[in-house]
C-alpha cells in the first residue's frame, strides 16, 4: 500500500477493466464491516425493499436504478442501504440481476471506516475521491456507478435516475459522457413511491421517532418560562434525546463544531472514561505530541507536507507508526466544513496568514481506540493561534 494511500489500479472488476480500487488505512471490506453492523432492521426487510424495486424496474422496462443521496435529502441510500449520506456524493445503484452497489465520495479523513461505512449491510461497496480535495483523483463517485452498470450490462440500456432534484448538474454530466449509449430517465417517482408505503416494521421505528419527539417537546414546554431563552429551551429538549451512557475504560472520542453565521469550526478530543492504562495513555500521550509538535511548527511559509512528516515522526519514534493515519491530518474549514488550504497527504500546500484549518493528526487502532486532538488553527503572521480554547488534555 502506499505510505500516502492514494489510489492505485490495483483489482479488476468485469471483464477486460481495470477500475481503481480505494486504498484506506482501515480496512473496509464486507468482511472487515460486518463485526461492525448492527442494522435496525433485519436483513429480510432491505431484500423486500430492493425486490419492491425491482418490481417496479421490471414494469417501467429499466436495467438498473441510480439512486442519488447527499445531506441535502440522504433518504434513498438510508432507505437502501442502510447508509447516511454526508456532504459529498452517494449512490446506490440496484441492478435488475445481480446486487446492489454503494459507491460514495463522503469520506472522513478520506477512511470509509471513519464515515459510518459499516453500516451498510451491501457486500459491494466503493469509495471513490472527493474533487477538490486531491490532485488528480483516479476515480470518482460516477465512475464506480458507471463501472458497475458496464459489469451489469447495463451500460447501453435503459436507466432510472432517482434523486434528480439535488444531483449535481456536472455529475450526471460525467455519467452521460462515461456511459454515451445508455438512455437515463426519471425515476424519482419509482423510488419515492416504493418508500411511501411503509413496512410494519418502519411503522414501529416511527412510532419511535415520534415517541421521542413528543418527550423532546414535554422536556422543552416543561422549561418554558418569562425570562428562559429560546436557546436554553432548545438545549433542554436536545438533552432528553441524546441521552448516552458509557462504560469504564471505554476510549472516547468527542467531535463537535459549532456554526456561527454560516462560518463552521471544528473541534475533537479524546478521553477515557474512568483511569486510563498505561498503554492507552501512551496512546493518548503520543497524539497529543503529534498535535502539539506540528502546531509548534506550523507558520506562515510552512509547507504543509512537511507538517504531516512532523506528526508521523512523532508516532514512529513512539511505536505507533502502524496506527498513524495518513489521511487523518486536518483539512481547511471556513463557510464549509472541508476546504482550502488542502492539509491530504498530496497537498502542495503553504500555510498563509489568515489560513484557517482543523488540525487532526492521529492514530487509530482497531478494537483500542482514538487518539485525536482536533483544533481550529489560525495562522497568524507569527505562528498558529488555536481557537477554541479548550484544554488539550482530558486524562
Amino acid at each position: 500500500m502506499p505510505s500516502d494511500n492514494r489510489l492505485t489500479s490495483t483489482r479488476a472488476r468485469g471483464k477486460g477493466n481495470m477500475v481503481p480500487v480505494y486504498q484506506a488505512k482501515v480496512p473496509y471490506g464486507s468482511a472487515d464491516r460486518r463485526p461492525w453492523m448492527v442494522l435496525p432492521f433485519p436483513q429480510a426487510e432491505y431484500d423486500r425493499r430492493i425486490a419492491a424495486v425491482r418490481g417496479r424496474m421490471r414494469a417501467e422496462d429499466l436495467a438498473a436504478l441510480v439512486a442519488f443521496s447527499s445531506n441535502a435529502d440522504p433518504g434513498h441510500a438510508r432507505y437502501l442501504a442502510n447508509f447516511e449520506a454526508g456532504a459529498g456524493e452517494t449512490f446506490v445503484v440496484v441492478p435488475l440481476d445481480r446486487g446492489p452497489m454503494l459507491a460514495t465520495n463522503w469520506l472522513m479523513h478520506g477512511e470509509p471506516m471513519h464515515t459510518s461505512i459499516w453500516t451498510t449491510w451491501f457486500e459491494d461497496v466503493r469509495p471513490a475521491e472527493r474533487p477538490g480535495f486531491v490532485r488528480s483523483p483516479e476515480t470518482s463517485a460516477a465512475g464506480q456507478v458507471a463501472d458497475t452498470l458496464r459489469e451489469a450490462g447495463a451500460d447501453a440500456e435503459r436507466i432510472g435516475i432517482a434523486g434528480t432534484a439535488i444531483l449535481p448538474h456536472r455529475v450526471f454530466d460525467e455519467l452521460r459522457e462515461r456511459l454515451p449509449r445508455a438512455e437515463f430517465v426519471a425515476a424519482d417517482d419509482l423510488l419515492l413511491g416504493v418508500r411511501a408505503r411503509k413496512s410494519p416494521l418502519e411503522i414501529g421505528m416511527m412510532r419511535r421517532a415520534a415517541s421521542l419527539s413528543g418527550r423532546m417537546h414535554e422536556a422543552a414546554i416543561a422549561m418554558i418560562a418569562p425570562g428562559v431563552s429560546e436557546r436554553a429551551v432548545a438545549a433542554r429538549a436536545h438533552e432528553a434525546a441524546f441521552a448516552v451512557g458509557f462504560q469504564a475504560g471505554d476510549m472516547v472520542v468527542l467531535d463537535m463544531g459549532a456554526v456561527c453565521s454560516g462560518y463552521c469550526a471544528d473541534v475533537s478530543r479524546s478521553l477515557v472514561v474512568g483511569r486510563p492504562s498505561a498503554e492507552q495513555r501512551r496512546f493518548l500521550d503520543t497524539g497529543l505530541a503529534m498535535f502539539e509538535s506540528v502546531l509548534a511548527q506550523a507558520r506562515p511559509g510552512a509547507a504543509v507536507r512537511g507538517l504531516i512528516e512532523v506528526a508521523r515522526g512523532v508516532a514512529e519514534r513512539a511505536g505507533f507508526g502502524d496506527d498513524y493515519m495518513p489521511k487523518g491530518f486536518g483539512h481547511g474549514v471556513g463557510c464549509s466544513l472541508f476546504e482550502q488550504p488542502s492539509l491530504r497527504p498530496a497537498t502542495e500546500a503553504i500555510l498563509e496568514p489568515g489560513h484557517i484549518f482543523a488540525l487532526e493528526p492521529m492514530l487509530i487502532r482497531m478494537r483500542f481506540g482514538t487518539a485525536c486532538v482536533e483544533e481550529t488553527v489560525l495562522i497568524t503572521p507569527d505562528g498558529a493561534e488555536p481557537l477554541s480554547g479548550c484544554p488539550f488534555r482530558f486524562w
